[in-house]
């Protein structure tokens, strides 16, 4: 039996359908090991210290709050990047705090920052601060956390250890604290940076430029990627 040329094309056509469903299918199916990004399903909570009323630390007009943002805003944008929700205790100058609550503003601010953190129940929280002492002397950044859980301690350490490298400006260690609020009242593996010091004139220099900044969001953000890919912590 002869086969038209117009039924040898209608054969072509069904064949290169055919293959396509069959390739399209495997794509679909292998699509998602592809390109699934290393941080999603993870929620973090940033919280920018301060806010509002109260500016924080200070040196050479420099205030704490704003430096502190901005950080959490360039890091919210590499996590994000990077596949994760990020939620944000502050996203503008404003502390957590009612108006006018009776000479309780500071104690109610961080009372619903814990209350937010609990609410998001995120797998980690970064608080990001600065440092300001009478002494011009000391500079560099430390990574702070509350002794209760072995992942506390980690996160901090992976952070500190990625600062070192990054930032290349101190040589301080991970460090445990008891008296942070934030860090004592919730259960997701927490850390708190003090990014630097204002007191210094050459780190407050550094810290008031939006390129440096983002140079300190990198180093915490390259530590929490070392965090949740379960690499083996930096000792000590």
């Amino acid at each position: 039996m002869k086969i038209s040329k117009l039924q040898v094309g209608l054969l072509i056509c069904v064949a290169a359908l055919i293959f396509g469903l069959i390739n399209y299918k495997l794509i679909s199916q292998n699509s998602g090991k592809h390109w699934n990004l290393p941080l999603s399903g993870r929620i973090i909570v940033l919280d920018a210290g301060h806010g509002g009323p109260d500016g924080g630390a200070t040196g050479g007009g420099i205030l704490e709050k704003n430096v502190t943002l901005s950080i959490a805003e360039h890091l919210k944008d590499y996590l994000q990047q990077s596949g994760a929700v990020v939620v944000m205790t502050r996203e503008e100058d404003k502390d957590l705090a009612d108006e006018d609550p009776t000479g309780r503003r500071k104690t109610q601010d961080l009372m619903r920052r814990v209350a937010l953190i609990k609410k998001t129940d995120p797998d980690c929280v970064v608080s990001i601060h600065l440092n300001a002492i009478p002494s011009e002397r000391w500079r560099g950044a430390q990574t702070f956390y509350f002794p209760k859980s072995k992942e506390n301690e980690s996160l901090a350490k992976f952070i500190q250890d990625s600062i070192k490298v990054q930032l290349e400006n101190t040589d301080r260690y991970a460090k445990p604290i008891n008296h942070v609020y934030i860090l004592k009242k919730i259960k997701p593996p927490a850390a708190l940076v003090e990014v630097g010091f204002l007191s210094n004139p050459e780190e407050r220099a550094l810290l008031s430029t939006s390129n440096y900044q983002r140079k300190v969001a990198v180093s915490i953000y390259e530590g929490m990627m070392r965090y949740f890919t379960n690499e083996k912590t930096p000792k000590p």
